[in-house]
């Protein structure tokens, strides 16, 4: 009955049509929508870039550093100075930029081993840190004499400031990434 009261009412229909085409012509707050609905997936995707941005830049530093700290020891300066790990450890340090606190920080670890020959290297990384990223402790620091070969390992354990989830950087627990740097020669013939 309330519909065929509806359905007779004259005034009921131009109304109700002019309130629909209103609606329709209306174009107000479009804008302001659209960016709500583009806003947050451009945020995730800015924050992404510049995490991955910073992570390789990190990476880079630290590839840097050990590579010019590893000069003193392929030269013989570090044996001649009777450098001690934590003494090598701030060489390398002043020779970054990104890594914060790097001379006190415990996510830093420099392993430098010393070979006989190329052949017989090992670089597996498990025996200094665990699947959760965590240091075992297990880092040596054997400079080696004349023409020995030696290995420079350098493990950041790097906190993201951002866990996007579909960028998947990290690889060492929750909201962190483990960055290496290795430097492999063979020391300069020094006494």
């Amino acid at each position: 009955m309330l519909n065929e009261l509806h359905r007779n009412n004259p005034t009921h229909k131009p109304r109700f049509a002019r309130l629909l085409r209103s609606l329709r012509k209306n174009e107000d707050g479009v804008t302001a929508v659209e960016f709500g609905i583009i806003a947050f997936p451009f945020l995730i995707l800015i924050v992404a870039i510049l995490e991955t941005a910073l992570v390789h830049m990190t990476s880079l530093d630290l590839e840097n550093a050990v590579k010019s700290a590893s000069r003193q020891i392929r030269t013989g300066q570090a044996q001649v100075a009777a450098l001690t790990s934590n003494q090598f450890k701030e060489l390398v340090c002043t020779k970054t930029v990104l890594i914060s606190n790097c001379k006190t920080t415990p996510n830093l670890v420099i392993d430098v081993r010393t070979y006989e020959d190329f052949d017989t290297i090992n670089t597996d990384p498990s025996e200094l840190y665990d699947e959760d990223g965590e240091f075992t402790g297990g880092e040596n620091f054997s400079l080696g004499s004349g023409l020995k070969v030696v290995v420079v390992r350098a493990y950041y354990k790097m906190g993201l400031l951002a866990q996007v989830p579909i960028v998947g950087l990290a690889n060492a627990g929750p909201h962190h990434r483990m960055l290496n740097a290795i430097s492999v020669f063979r020391n300069e013939p020094f006494s």
